[in-house]
């Protein structure tokens, strides 16, 4: 049996959500607005670690007409398909332009720069520039597909105890048809091959007829012997 594992869920568990991608009140006005992100918050001065691997092309706080202005300090990654990942309102960015980032590296800390009503993480996936936002989390998953995990240990030892039994079994119906054999050399037992396929048949009914069968076959032993 096979466990579904997603890299997606194991990156999120650290943070809480305090605000989804979508429509959403403007925290400074109150006016509806489309969030082109999704908040995400650890803790102030977390580490925040690159959801993929990519090259950096901006690391430092964003201004008016780069389309990271009001962000504060943000590190920008392009990952392999050409996606702009925004980690937004950093206390300091951990990462150069041009350096190339694995996924988990450190490119920043969690803050609260440019307009912010706190420390969290706008995380913003960009499909190709400015203005071609997606929704950030669902991006994620279609860029890590679900696998398949390692089977569990619990579920090995559980698949080499049936391997052991089926073992035992086989070494069960040897020993059993060495029986049959001697009783029928010894005309105690006729039909020794129905009796044998029975076993491999029918093992179950075989095993219920066992206490009958003993006591048939000491009777003719007994008979034999007078």
């Amino acid at each position: 049996m096979t466990r579904e594992f997603n890299v997606v869920d194991e990156m999120l568990a650290p943070y809480r959500v305090t605000s989804p991608y979508g429509p959403r009140k403007d925290p400074f006005t109150g006016a509806p607005v489309f969030h082109t992100g999704v908040d995400l918050v650890k803790g102030h001065l977390s580490p925040i670690h690159a959801f993929t691997e990519g090259t950096v092309t901006h690391a430092k706080m964003g201004v008016a007409g780069t389309g990271y202005g009001g962000f504060g300090v943000v590190v920008a990654v392009q990952d392999r398909n050409g996606a702009t990942h925004l980690y937004a309102h950093l206390h300091d960015a951990a990462v150069r332009v041009g350096q190339r980032v694995k996924r988990g590296d450190v490119v920043g800390r969690q803050g609260s720069t440019g307009r912010s009503t706190g420390s969290h993480l706008h995380y913003e996936v960009r499909r190709k520039g400015y203005g071609t936002h997606t929704d950030p989390i669902a991006y994620l998953r279609e860029y890590y597909p679900v696998v398949k995990a390692p089977v569990a240990a619990a579920e090995l030892a559980e698949k080499a105890e049936v391997a052991v039994m089926e073992a035992i079994k086989d070494w069960q119906l040897q020993l059993a048809d060495k029986a049959i054999d001697s009783l029928a050399a010894k005309a105690v037992l006729n039909n020794a091959e129905e009796w044998k396929a029975r076993l491999r048949s029918e093992p179950e009914k075989v095993r219920d007829d066992m206490a009958w069968l003993v006591f048939v076959l000491t009777d003719r032993a007994t008979n034999t012997k007078r």
